[in-house]
């Protein structure tokens, strides 16, 4: 199997006041920096156990509180290149970003918030005015993971450990994710900044965790 570690980015202003951020791209706070360096010391325990090269197979969203993330969890600075995969970036959430919950709803009502929220076969098709479902940004991630599978064919060579990449995504494509894998779950997956959850892949099957591995 190929495995995916997943870790959601540290925290923003936005993530403390409650906004939707979507696409805009928010820097971390002092909290998000303190939080990205937590999960480094889990990483560096992880990084004996699998087969990882993080020139190759740390890859990020584009966004800039995931990328940051990511280079500070592996000790990466600037000047080191990062491989960027568009498809783990946040759900584009439309005239709805920067919205808290009241906001939204007072603008757009309850049902679609409730929609956005629910759990139903149904809320795969719920967004709000000029964003992606929650369907298609499920789409792209499991797509994104099963290219990086077929990828990682090529390196596994004499290794008998499990190759690994590890990828600095965000709260809501990860429930998108976790959800689709886990469709039975009756109530939300809580996924908080810098928690860590793991996601294998062997062409066929998927085994998801739906309790992180790590949180700060």
């Amino acid at each position: 199997m190929t495995e995916f570690y997943l870790f959601r980015h540290g925290e923003t202003d936005w993530n403390h006041l409650g906004r939707m951020q979507g696409s805009a791209d928010i820097p971390l706070n002092a909290r998000g920096l303190a939080q990205a360096e937590a999960v480094r010391e889990y990483f560096d325990r992880l990084r004996g156990e699998i087969a990882f090269n993080p020139k190759r197979d740390l890859i990020s969203s584009p966004l800039m509180r995931a990328s940051r993330t990511a280079r500070i969890a592996f000790r990466l600075d600037e000047s080191h290149p990062l491989r960027i995969e568009p498809r783990f970036r946040e759900t584009h959430m439309g005239l709805a970003e920067g919205m808290t919950r009241d906001e939204l709803v007072g603008s757009f009502g309850e049902e679609i918030w409730n929609e956005w929220i629910g759990l139903s076969a149904k809320s795969w098709n719920a967004r709000f005015p000029k964003g992606e479902s929650k369907g298609e940004v499920r789409d792209r991630a499991l797509q994104a993971m099963i290219d990086f599978s077929h990828e990682a064919e090529a390196y596994r060579g004499s290794s008998e450990k499990p190759h690994a990449f590890a990828v600095a995504t965000h709260g809501g494509l990860l429930r998108r994710v976790l959800h689709h894998l886990h469709p039975n779950l009756t109530t939300p997956i809580d996924v908080l900044n810098c928690s860590v959850f793991k996601i294998s892949y062997d062409g066929k099957t998927w085994v998801a965790n739906c309790v992180p591995l790590f949180q700060p």
